[in-house]
């Protein structure tokens, strides 16, 4: 993508970041049949993984602990010549629980080369002008378990000895395919021609090599436009003819980080003209979420006048995936943070379609943030004394590659190989060399990767995911119901952008929204993308909200679940927020309040290592009137569900557009037609907290394949959390019972109040362009409303 495209989606970025969550969300990808293969999983040790130890005891998070400096200063600057070497017997990825051993210890992920033994066994070494220093390759493990043939080609190339290369993701074309999968497809390349007019007028992906070693030789030698280096690598082919293996090098952590300059940042060094004019210029563009970020690759960061003599300071650079991809990284030091001292990390990703964030001192907008959607931001980490590590997701802005949705062969790669060159920087605290102390959060896209990180580098030691899922599946195809409305924001936002996306997401976003189905294909897609919580042994604070309408309180459920059936340290927050609207909490600021002082709080215990930081219930939730709740487990202890039910038959026309919101509008409202079940009024203070149950016995005729359900407040006339369920239906003329959860709710009736379950026949949520025809007649409807035990709950003054 052009440089100066990256501008032009600018304002496509402000409307999507703002109105949308700064942009969270997510989209089905799969890696292209000429993208690059999937690395080979590294091995791993499941006993050590049992063993794991997450309670050690934790230094001050900032110190002048020669240890700690020492440490840190062992691996290789940003923009250093690596490393690399031939070690086919690395050992398994390093665990918390023994960090002094030398074997896991010195265990080199990220950026490192493949080599196969038969082409560098007779080569030359190569001395990197200007300092001779050899450079030698890495090779990265084979998975014994995905094992796939070489192209002869390929085979040829590098040898018998060569490492077999896997492409997974590649699927069996259909013999037979769906003529409106057909269309979907056509319509996607005509879309993103019109939307994306300069795609491939810039530095486009390679084609596919086999061999890892020239994928990160070819990462090695391309450059973006506008980004300036320090490191000159010689041309592939030339140094394809002179590898050479250092197998005494073996030990030593290889980190590939080319660093980066923004153009424009002399300016701010022109005496007098710089301080005076463009450094307050720079400060207020990174002052301004979004904006700033989007300049940043321009501007660079504000110069920090007055830091004592060599204070760290902000710096970016492009750190190597494994499979040569260029990760854009940003390091913003702790606020305070003086030479030879060293602090704990927190890695902060950003949702779908926003860049990494880059305002060092924080944002006029950071209140609303934290309140809207549970995105903590940069200032704040910073002046609690965290190193901040941000940066643009694969694919998107100044990162190469191709989106492929948090995938744990791609973008959890992306993380293990920024978490090594963390471990090589002076200023990070360090449990164990090449082990950083480390924490993670982030929202929505930003929320799912570390899920995904945590579950495959076992280095994190917390973790604070918000407005997440925790299956793909169940939350973009609940009950095999597309959610469009999400899905097709969130795909135009991606080209809008100029995001590298992977060619089967605008399909499948196109497929959906005229069938309201996912194809067998995208499907498995998805399921193969979701994380693997059961390995996830860190401590985590999962923050979702309750007006989220893509990623529900179900999905951090199901999380929770996971991880307490587990034994994880595991705390949940229930907040009037995420992809939604809070329209009975909209201006009250104090949701933002408590959620930063919990993200502090748990970073400070299992990062920082404070053992004597409070970290709250276990189980703390908000209502529809913004008083917040508490309870010390999770979930709430029960109390006497309440039950209501109906015997008339009643009949729903399934009439499309016509029901709960505005088509592809992401947002629930009472239809006119509908069929209703009204709960009697409360005569006490209930405490709704759950997911309620539907039981329906019907009949009917048609093509529709869903009603949906949504439960309204009769106070307000809202509809509870803004979300809808689709619920199955099978219309073939015959008698069906379903009984399926709906979304989960935190409302509290006072006595008087009551709400009303409502039935309808379409969804702007879910809507579809192939209209889908219909009635339904519901002879028997039960709804029971899960209730708190009032002994449990706790009222929480915030």
């Amino acid at each position: 993508m052009m440089t100066s495209y990256r501008v032009g989606g600018l304002a496509v970025a402000l409307g999507i970041g703002s109105a949308v969550v700064v942009g969270t969300g997510v989209a089905a990808a799969e890696p292209a049949a000429d993208g690059p293969a999937k690395p080979a999983a590294e091995a791993s040790d499941t006993a050590q993984d049992a063993d794991r130890d997450t309670s050690k005891s934790r230094s001050p998070a900032a110190t002048g602990s020669p240890d700690s400096a020492n440490a840190g200063d062992a691996g290789e600057s940003a923009g250093s010549k690596p490393d690399l070497d031939d070690d086919s017997d690395a050992p398994p990825p390093r665990k918390k629980g023994s960090r002094g051993v030398a074997a896991q210890v010195t265990e080199t992920r990220t950026a490192r080369t493949v080599e196969a033994q038969s082409t560098v066994a007779d080569s030359g070494a190569v001395d990197d002008a200007p300092t001779g220093k050899p450079r030698v390759l890495k090779e990265f493990k084979e998975s014994a378990s995905t094992p796939a043939p070489v192209t002869s080609s390929v085979a040829s190339s590098v040898g018998s000895a060569a490492a077999s290369v896997n492409e997974p993701l590649q699927k069996t074309p259909v013999a037979k395919p769906d003529p409106i999968e057909q269309a979907s497809v056509a319509l996607a390349k005509t879309v993103s021609s019109f939307l994306n007019p300069f795609a491939g007028g810039g530095p486009s992906t390679p084609p596919p090599i086999a061999s890892p070693v020239l994928w990160t030789m070819a990462a090695a030698s391309r450059r973006e436009i506008g980004s300036q280096t320090t490191e000159l690598a010689p041309p592939a082919d030339e140094v394809a003819n002179s590898l050479t293996v250092d197998s005494a090098a073996a030990d030593t952590p290889t980190v590939v980080a080319i660093e980066q300059k923004a153009p424009l940042e002399w300016l701010q060094h022109i005496p007098i003209f710089g301080p005076a004019v463009v450094t307050p210029i720079v400060t207020a563009i990174h002052m301004l979420p979004v904006v700033g970020d989007v300049l940043h690759a321009y501007v660079g960061y504000p110069v920090q006048y007055g830091l004592p003599a060599g204070a760290p300071v902000a710096r970016d650079v492009k750190v190597i995936s494994p499979d040569g991809t260029e990760i854009y990284v940003h390091f913003m030091p702790a606020r305070g943070l003086l030479a030879g001292q060293t602090a704990p990390t927190v890695l902060s990703g950003p949702g779908l379609t926003l860049p990494g964030a880059t305002n060092i001192d924080g944002t006029i907008l950071d209140a609303a943030l934290i309140d809207f959607f549970g995105m903590i931001g940069v200032g704040p980490l910073r002046n609690a004394g965290y190193n901040v590590v941000t940066w643009d997701p694969r694919g998107e802005w100044n990162s190469g590659g191709n989106l492929e949705l948090n995938s744990a062969e791609f973008e959890g790669r992306d993380m293990t190989a920024i978490i090594d060159w963390i471990a090589t920087q002076p200023e990070v605290a360090l449990d164990a060399p090449g082990d950083p102390r480390l924490g993670m959060v982030g929202v929505s896209y930003g929320g799912g990767i570390q899920l995904v990180t945590a579950a495959n580098d076992s280095r994190v030691d917390a973790i604070v995911p918000s407005i997440t899922y925790n299956m793909f599946d169940t939350a973009l195809y609940k009950s095999q119901a597309f959610r469009s409305g999400w899905a097709t924001l969130l795909v135009a936002g991606l080209v809008l952008t100029g995001a590298d996306i992977n060619p089967r997401i605008i399909p499948a976003a196109i497929y959906g929204a005229l069938t309201g189905t996912m194809t067998s294909a995208d499907l498995d897609l998805l399921q193969s993308r979701n994380p693997d919580v059961a390995k996830i042994t860190v401590p985590t604070l999962l923050i979702q909200g309750m007006a989220d309408t893509i990623f529900s309180q179900a999905e951090a459920d199901a999380t929770a679940q996971t991880l307490l059936a587990n034994g994880v340290t595991t705390k949940v927050i229930w907040f009037c927020g995420g992809h939604g609207l809070c329209a009975n909490n909209l201006f009250d600021l104090r949701d933002g309040a408590l959620l930063q002082l919990r993200t502090l709080q748990w970073l400070d215990r299992y990062v920082k290592g404070d053992a004597g930081t409070p970290t709250g219930p276990q189980f703390e939730w908000v209502d529809q009137r913004g008083r917040w709740y508490s309870s010390d487990t999770y979930p709430v202890g029960a109390g006497p569900a309440i039950v209501t039910s109906s015997t008339g038959a009643k009949t729903l026309p399934l009439i499309p557009f016509i029901g709960s919101g505005i088509p592809f509008v992401p947002f629930s409202l009472p239809s006119p037609v509908g069929v209703n079940l009204h709960v009697p009024a409360a005569t006490e203070t209930t405490y709704l907290v759950g997911a309620p149950e539907l039981t329906m016995t019907y009949s009917g005729t048609g093509s529709a394949r869903h009603v949906y359900a949504q439960i309204i407040d009769d106070r307000t006339g809202l509809v509870l959390a803004g979300i809808v369920t689709p619920i199955p239906v099978t219309l073939d003329g015959q008698t069906h019972t379903i009984t399926i959860p709906l979304e989960p709710l935190s409302h509290t009736l006072r006595p008087g109040q009551s709400v009303t379950l409502q039935l309808v026949g379409d969804a702007g949520l879910y809507a579809r362009l192939i209209p889908s025809l219909g009635s339904v007649t519901v002879s028997d409807l039960q709804l029971t409303l899960p209730t708190a035990d009032p002994g449990a709950v706790v009222a929480i003054p915030v």
